[in-house]
């Protein structure tokens, strides 16, 4: 009983949440920003955390319910112990009284008839073995551990002693099973002390979400790390909220219970170089060309001749990839938590990219990348105009993927 009291409220929890994520996936295309798409990751999470309790919960009541059936043997041998015991009287019937004696002498005795065989019944076939109980599940895969460190310098602080530009580190402790890196813990110091902890305590609630992107560094052997962390909503206590997008290049840090405080970083796109290996399956796979603008119409942010550094990662659900194009000093495509999009991977390689929708459809500019012939074309709608870039990779030799 208890365990389908506890599906049924699995099975409500994942009609909620679908329903939670339909409505923040409405809101965030009416109206695009951060906390939206936060909410958005945050629902999708729960969501596959909900499935997967509900497909474990599922299999353990089958196997419950697939006990195997009581075994037919002991009454198939009392039914043959009958019928050899029927044999034996119904042999003992046909050899009749004895035989008659004159003046004591024996008359001859008649031969006795063979006793009969029990012939075989028609007897119930023998119970169907047990089905067998639920496949084992797929051992999980070992963690993969990582300690990123990205620097940070205070841009405006208000509350605590902190001048303009004093420096400030971000330390997050990550891991994965190779499909996604996940953030346990995450401290941001300044000036010696730390102004956030996750370890502390919560006295509130918190929406919280994080995101983080691995990327091979030049060193061989090293991996360096985007990072988006979240963890915001009212409360009181010690745990501070915080906002971190390293891919904008900025943070904050805040407090509204006494002591109140609220310190702005600027923060590095990525992290310091981490030795070992990649935390992501992925990363392996991923794309990294440098490339030249060749041309530029309308009002496009770059000018010919720009130099562009080409980032694709294929992610763990098929037929995705993050795409990043930087281009004289700008992200072309890319920016903040866009650069999603369809792409081909053959093999280990990336060999197409393509995204149809401009930034009023899709959030960020539309994008084809042609691998065999080295061609990215980069276009969009703004309200002063229509837009082309046009970039061409360079060759690949000693680059690699």
């Amino acid at each position: 009983m208890r365990d389908r009291d506890e599906l049924d409220a699995l099975r409500g929890r994942v009609d909620t949440l679908e329903e939670q994520l339909a409505t923040a996936r409405k809101e965030l295309q009416d109206h695009r920003d951060d906390d939206r798409a936060a909410r958005v990751e945050q629902l999708e999470r729960q969501l596959e955390d909900a499935r997967r309790a509900l497909d474990q919960l599922g299999r353990e009541v089958d196997a419950v319910r697939g006990r195997p059936r009581r075994s037919l043997a002991v009454p198939i041998l009392a039914l043959l112990a009958g019928l050899g015991v029927c044999a034996m009287v119904a042999g003992h019937a046909l050899r009749g009284p004895a035989p008659d004696t004159t003046d004591g002498v024996p008359g001859p005795v008649p031969a006795s008839p063979p006793e009969p065989v029990p012939a075989p019944s028609a007897l119930a076939p023998e119970a169907a073995p047990a089905p067998p109980g639920p496949a084992a599940p797929a051992p999980e895969k070992p963690l993969r551990r990582a300690t990123a460190t990205w620097q940070a310098a205070v841009a405006r602080a208000t509350g605590l002693p902190l001048a303009a530009g004093a420096p400030c580190t971000v330390e997050a402790e990550l891991t994965s099973s190779g499909d996604d890196i996940r953030v346990p813990s995450l401290q941001v110091i300044c000036g010696g002390k730390p102004i956030y902890r996750s370890s502390d305590p919560l006295n509130g609630m918190s929406m919280f979400s994080s995101g983080v992107e691995e990327d091979s560094d030049a060193e061989p052997g090293t991996h360096v790390y985007l990072l988006s962390y979240q963890d915001k909503g009212s409360r009181a206590g010690e745990r501070a909220e915080v906002s971190l997008d390293s891919a904008r290049r900025a943070g904050a840090v805040w407090r509204d219970s006494a002591p109140a405080y609220r310190i702005e970083l600027t923060l590095a796109y990525q992290s310091l170089p981490v030795a070992g290996e990649p935390l992501l399956d992925a990363t392996r796979r991923a794309l990294r060309r440098s490339a030249r603008v060749t041309e530029s119409t309308g009002p496009s942010p770059v000018k010919a001749d720009a130099r562009c550094a080409l980032h694709v990662a294929p992610l763990p659900r098929g037929g995705k990839c993050r795409t990043r194009l930087a281009c004289g000093g700008r992200m072309l495509y890319g920016a903040g938590t866009t650069g999603v999009s369809e792409c081909t991977v053959e093999g280990d390689h990336v060999v197409r990219v393509h995204d149809g929708n401009t930034t009023q459809d899709g959030g960020d500019p539309a994008l084809d990348l042609d691998v065999a012939t080295g061609r990215v074309t980069v276009r969009d709608e703004e309200k002063h105009g229509a837009w082309t870039v046009g970039v061409q990779l360079d060759p690949a030799a000693g680059e690699g993927q």
